[in-house]
């Protein structure tokens, strides 16, 4: 009996390592979270995993961030307009990373998202893989 092409022997999933990789990057901090405690072995799916946890959570925290912000400076002229165009041009930046993130999981590259996972390992150095 051969195994399936998709399969990896190395996985305590069970998935192809692209796949696991894959739903990580598009599921980012929930994804990222079910696959670092359910994967052990496959290198390339932990460091999926903790790449998706750190962007998907940055996200949040942005996100958060400046939403009270906005509504912090909504009324000062142009500091409110300023504070709302930086959060639209930071939303498609993201968006981009995130498709750029996806694309790179599933074709099994390890690539790092810019700025955001230098400070993954600065912060958590024996959580990367």
């Amino acid at each position: 009996m051969s195994s399936s092409p998709t399969s990896n022997p190395n996985s305590d999933t069970g998935l192809a390592s692209n796949i696991a990789s894959g739903l990580c990057a598009i599921f980012t901090w929930i994804g990222g979270l079910i696959f670092f405690f359910i994967e052990k072995k496959d290198g390339l799916v932990r460091h999926w995993a903790v790449q998706a946890i750190f962007f998907g959570g940055t996200w949040v925290v942005v996100s958060i961030g400046l939403n009270i912000l906005t509504l912090i400076l909504v009324h000062v002229p142009l500091i409110g307009l300023l504070i709302g165009l930086l959060g639209f041009i930071l939303f498609w930046v993201f968006i981009v990373l995130w498709i750029m993130g996806i694309i790179k999981a599933f074709q099994g590259t390890r690539w790092e998202y810019p700025i955001i996972s230098a400070q993954c390992k600065k912060l958590f150095p024996k959580l990367v893989p």
